[in-house]
């Protein structure tokens, strides 16, 4: 049978919304596609001629409406079929693509301190060993550069968290009541409590209480760079053995070895002073449109 999805999680990046996705599929009333970011509404239907590291990624998204659906052919019976994308919070054209074929969709958001979002949007570059400069000061100053380069959205750390201007664009198209917005450190601080939210938002058993002990997805910098691209780039060798392994034990085997391999440097005083001369005049608009004080973002 064919299916769309009935919700989305649009992001924001690095703000947990993988750990979001690995929690909503476990419940039973929830159909979450089993590849996460298909990207389909991001890029939809732009040629995909992305140049630079981890362009691969990008240029292999979901891009036809047929190959979209088959990722949800596997829902039997669940009420909440969805996905999640977190480049659709950034993506300009994505909020109109979405309302075009999902005009009634519910829309979930995880909004996280955006100073600490792009630094780290970087270390999560480094980690996949695609951020070639080891200073994100100066990954910051090649920015332009970048992007009239060809390069991924993601390298674009400084405008990715510019959360007021890119939900007014979704507030365009859809109706508050089908945005649920809540912040990342909500979610650090309480994660079954915004959990059993987002399943009342989503009109599933808000009773159900998923495993959250696997936290996926972390950043930082290796300390060896041979383990890291071991791990992350996998040989033949170990490409053949994940024939033979879910790909979610993949995953968490994956995770272990790296994070065991990463420190978490700290961001320098230049460069957050930058972000916040970036970013503080979307941080105030911000607090008005989701009715939240977050004066501590900046301080």
């Amino acid at each position: 049978m064919s299916h769309l999805p009935n919700f989305l999680v649009i992001g924001a990046a690095r703000s947990g919304t993988t750990a979001l996705y690995t929690y909503l599929k476990q419940h039973p009333s929830i159909f979450m596609s089993p590849v996460k970011e298909a990207n389909f509404f991001a890029f939809r239907p732009e040629e995909l001629v992305y140049r630079g590291p981890g362009a691969d990624h990008a240029n292999n998204s979901v891009a036809e409406l047929e190959s979209y659906r088959r990722l949800f052919n596997d829902a039997t019976t669940e009420s909440a079929i969805g996905e999640a994308s977190p480049l659709y919070l950034y993506a300009e054209q994505a909020p109109k693509r979405i309302h075009d074929l999902l005009s009634d969709a519910k829309l979930i958001v995880i909004l996280r301190n955006p100073i600490e979002q792009a630094f780290s949007h970087f270390l999560y570059a480094r980690r996949l060993m695609i951020e070639p400069l080891e200073s994100f000061d100066d990954a910051l100053k090649a920015e332009r550069q970048r992007q009239d380069d060809g390069w991924i959205p993601m390298f674009q750390y400084s405008s990715f968290p510019r959360y007021h201007e890119q939900l007014t664009r979704y507030l365009t198209y859809f109706d508050r009541s089908q945005i649920y917005i809540h912040l990342y450190e909500d979610f650090q601080e309480a994660p079954v409590d915004v959990l059993k939210n987002i399943f009342d938002f989503l009109n599933v058993d808000s009773g159900f209480t998923p495993d959250i002990s696997y936290r996926p997805n972390t950043g930082g910098e290796p300390r060896s760079r041979f383990l890291q691209n071991l791990v992350m780039k996998p040989r033949t060798s170990t490409r053949l053995l994940g024939q033979f392994m879910p790909t979610e034990w993949r995953q968490r085997i994956r995770d272990a070895v790296s994070q065991g391999n990463l420190e978490k440097p700290t961001i320098s005083g230049d460069a957050e002073n930058f972000l916040k001369s970036q970013l503080s005049d979307d941080i105030d608009k911000l607090q008005d449109l989701i009715n939240r004080d977050l004066s501590h973002w900046l301080s």
